[in-house]
């Protein structure tokens, strides 16, 4: 309890990297000592190069403001491309709330494709050196179906289907609605899954492994909402969505340029739930990250 013994008396220990060696273990990393596998990896060698903020290339789930065309953020859209460029990112998604949310400054089918032309115009004047992506976040509806018609929904380059309303639906009801909006060929990821807010709201009820298992079946990312009231989808579920293939992206849901720091606590969920680099979307360059959505994008091509 007191010290470290060996055969030949007692083991110093100056850093916890030496105690680890005394052990013959791998360094293992704090956010792994959860008594999850990570003794046994670390005895065999095979504990992941955990993911960490360096990785991370850029993000989708971002809001601008009502002012700017936007829905409920504080910034503008340039503000928020601008501030995602100092944060050494390489592009940035924009994914203002769809029209049903009019609390939260829904967009109209008018304001999405004006949007859309103040996004194209910024890129050219970006030219290639940073991209903003046009998405949304959609609503997901009580039935499952989305806040846009399809035709809309085609000119996203991405789109994040979250819910927004009905919180006390049962179980199976819930359920459903959600695994018939992660089926949604026009549906590239899925926004904080469970809806909660910490300490002030609990998640609604659902089948997150059912979830998790049509999200992998469909090909749908889900998202780590990394705002810090959020952090959702949890790190265990995390690692059982990796487990089962299903891609992953870190998200801020940031409503101001100061909220798109919140990555790095998307990261520390991640970390915990052993991922890697590779195991997130929003790792890739510029061109690996247009073609994953491109890729995505065809999937409703070839189901129309």
């Amino acid at each position: 309890e007191y010290a470290l013994s060996g055969e030949k008396g007692g083991v110093a220990c100056k850093t916890e990297a030496d105690l680890f060696k005394a052990l013959g273990l791998a360094e293992i990393p704090p956010e792994l000592r959860e008594d999850a596998g990570e003794i046994e990896a670390a005895e065999k060698g095979k504990l992941p190069k955990l993911v960490t903020l360096d990785d991370v290339t850029g993000t989708f789930h971002c809001h601008t403001s009502l002012a700017d065309g936007g829905s409920d953020g504080e910034n503008t859209l340039k503000e928020m491309a601008e501030a995602a460029r100092a944060m050494g990112l390489s592009y940035l998604g924009i994914a203002d709330h769809s029209q049903s949310l009019k609390m939260a400054g829904g967009l109209t089918v008018e304001r999405v494709r004006a949007q859309w032309k103040k996004i194209d115009a910024l890129n050219e004047k970006l030219g290639g050196k940073f991209r903003v992506f046009k998405g949304t976040e959609c609503d997901i509806l009580a039935d499952g179906s989305l806040d846009f018609p399809d035709e809309v929904l085609a000119g996203f380059d991405y789109v994040v289907a979250s819910v927004h309303t009905n919180f006390r639906m049962d179980r199976d009801e819930m359920t459903a609605r959600i695994i018939r909006a992660v089926s949604n060929p026009y549906v590239t990821m899925l926004g904080h899954p469970t809806g909660r807010l910490l300490l002030s709201r609990d998640q609604y009820a659902v089948d997150l492994d059912a979830v998790i298992d049509a999200a992998a079946k469909a090909g749908t990312m889900i998202e780590i909402n990394a705002n810090p009231h959020r952090l959702d989808l949890d790190a265990v579920h995390c690692r059982r969505a990796v487990q089962k293939g299903v891609r992953i992206v870190i998200n801020p849901d940031a409503h101001s340029t100061g909220g798109l720091h919140d990555i790095s606590y998307g990261v520390s969920v991640a970390r915990r739930a052993w991922m890697t680099a590779a195991d997130l979307v929003n790792t890739g360059s510029i061109d690996e990250v247009t073609r994953e959505l491109e890729r995505l994008r065809s999937r409703a091509k070839s189901h129309g």
